[in-house]
């Protein structure tokens, strides 16, 4: 069999290293630092639903069926991981921009509630000064 990061010579050993780089591209997304894990905790559910399926779909027949021939050098090995590769990194970048998107939508919402809570903050603020001037007024008389 090749190594973990090598070209593949048969179904098997393809199949085996797609599901480890399934496995890395899934603890990577699951270990991102900082702000994102918030987003992270929320989407979390979703990565582990998602990766069932991607599993499943490396298993279909047609995954390796429908593979052209860029190289006529190139086994259908090498293509089959090359092309997989290429979808792993196009997965990664898909689950970037909805973490971006989900980070841009929580910050408009929190924004918005921010604003909210600062009007409500400003109307209790004016009714309290109101209703301390008419008490202070009848106070006096």
């Amino acid at each position: 069999m090749a190594n973990a990061w090598g070209v593949p010579h048969d179904a098997a050993s393809l199949r085996a290293q797609m599901h480890s780089r399934v496995d890395y591209l899934f603890d990577l997304l699951e270990n991102q630092p900082g702000e994102a894990q918030e987003s992270q905790q929320e989407s979390s559910p979703l990565l582990l639903e998602a990766r069932p399926e991607v599993r499943h779909r490396i298993q279909r027949p047609s995954v390796s069926a429908s593979l052209e021939v860029q190289n006529p050098e190139e086994s259908i090995w090498a293509r089959a991981w090359r092309r997989f590769l290429g979808f792993l990194q196009s997965l990664r970048q898909w689950c970037r921009d909805v973490l971006t998107w989900l980070r841009e939508k929580a910050a408009a919402i929190l924004e918005a509630i921010c604003s909210a809570v600062e009007a409500v903050w400003g109307l209790l603020s004016g009714f309290s000064f109101s209703a301390g001037q008419l008490f202070g007024n009848l106070i006096q008389v």
